[in-house]
């Protein structure tokens, strides 16, 4: 028994050094849960990638250059089949070569390079909220763990109470059958119930561990045995929705606009400027049969027509217009969906509500039971069994205000989590 009392006194330690345990919150797990995540490095891997992205794009700003090399042989050549007195026009080798270095410089793109960049942009935007979607997704995962945690942190308090009431009893009943009031048996069935405590609570205590372990993995942060977790503040019930997946959707409707714009911009005017270094036979005088330099320089104006009777800048933008209501529907299905989840979590809410109040009132009264059958083990007018039944009952009512209190709270956060506030 010494050493029973040594393991109870240890846990119990456990439970009582309130004044060096650590405090968590739900909501610093929620934020140690989205910074630890690998998936939160896509955030950051996102805005590099459209930052080199955007690099590329303004490099389209700059003058383009491109080192031509040909030679050919030809079957004809042009010819001037006249002769002249003392003059003659020799053809043209059949053997041609020519190196060039090509120059362009954009001057008007209709704005393409800029809706480019937008698109870009844009699709960052929408990716970096697709992360958080995924981390918000995580608090699901990590309220349960809590919630858990929680639920055997309190049990283990009211074991706590529960063992001390035991043991006291445990004393008087031995005083008692010292002094021939109560009889022997009435000791083990005390000590029997003891024991089962005490397996109680290391069941208990496993439970919890498994769970701060697993939110110690989760959050990165050092959440053990010492860790107090502390209830959570669930603020008031509102049935406006904020969830990152609106704000998603709204990024991708956001997309498919911009790429709209820029589909309307690949068939604008462009102008640009070009020039041509080269050196060949033969040169710009075709007439001539030796290797010489040449020059070319001038402006371009590209005025795209295909559009126009093929119609597809029409269909281009009209699919991506049905996109956008294909993205409509989806989150007006989504709030719908989310509608209806509060809707039963707001009942649930209320049932459990229900229940914690009807629970205290059943423990007043198992409790005034409990004192009479105590008073009378005490008198020795029922035997420990007697009174372990109505201690049970007490303790039956009193596990069940713990979990439907717990579960109060976790559906409260629940409502909170599927309303985004």
């Amino acid at each position: 028994m010494k050493q029973k009392v040594l393991f109870i006194g240890m846990w119990l330690g456990l439970v009582s050094v309130g004044h060096t345990q650590s405090t968590l919150t739900l909501d610093e797990c929620y934020r140690q849960t989205e910074n630890h995540s690998p998936q939160a490095g896509q955030t950051r891997l996102i805005q590099e990638a459209t930052e080199l992205q955007l690099k590329l794009l303004n490099r389209n700003f700059m003058p383009q250059s491109r080192l031509n090399g040909q030679a050919t042989w030809q079957s004809d050549v042009t010819s001037v089949p006249i002769k002249l007195p003392n003059f003659e026009i020799t053809p043209p080798p059949k053997d041609q070569y020519k190196l060039t270095l090509d120059v362009t410089q954009s001057i008007w793109d209709g704005g393409t390079i800029q809706k480019q960049k937008a698109v870009a942009v844009a699709n960052q935007l929408a990716d970096q909220q697709k992360v958080t979607v995924d981390l918000y997704q995580l608090r699901e995962q990590v309220s349960g763990l809590f919630f858990g945690a929680l639920f055997a942190e309190r049990q283990l308090k009211n074991f706590d109470i529960l063992d001390k009431e035991l043991r006291a009893k445990l004393a008087k009943t031995k005083a008692s059958v010292q002094n021939g009031i109560a009889i022997r048996s009435n000791i083990l069935a005390l000590e029997a119930r003891i024991l089962e405590v005490e397996q109680l609570v290391l069941e208990t205590q496993t439970r919890r561990t498994a769970s701060l372990e697993a939110l110690s993995l989760l959050t990165g942060a050092n959440v053990d045995a010492n860790t107090s977790l502390q209830l959570p503040t669930v603020a008031a019930n509102s049935s406006d929705i904020n969830r990152p997946e609106l704000k998603w959707f709204d990024a991708q409707k956001q997309t498919l606009s911009v790429s709209e714009r820029l589909v309307k911009a690949k068939n604008l005017p462009k102008l640009s400027a070009f020039a041509t270094g080269g050196y060949g036979r033969p040169g710009l005088n075709f007439l001539s049969t030796e290797f010489k330099t040449y020059f070319i320089g001038g402006v371009q104006l590209q005025i795209p027509l295909s559009h126009l009777y093929t119609n597809s800048q029409a269909i281009e933008v009209q699919q991506l217009r049905v996109n956008q209501q294909r993205v409509e529907k989806q989150k007006e299905n989504f709030l719908l969906a989310t509608q209806v989840r509060m809707a039963s979590q707001r009942q649930e809410v209320s049932r459990l509500q229900a229940l914690v109040e009807s629970d205290r009132k059943l423990i007043d009264i198992r409790s005034t039971i409990r004192k009479a059958a105590e008073s009378q083990l005490e008198n020795g007018i029922i035997t420990a069994s007697d009174y372990l039944t109505e201690l049970d009952n007490e303790d039956s009512a009193r596990q069940n205000l713990i979990l439907h209190e717990v579960q109060l709270l976790q559906a409260q956060n629940n409502l909170r989590l599927s309303a985004g506030n």
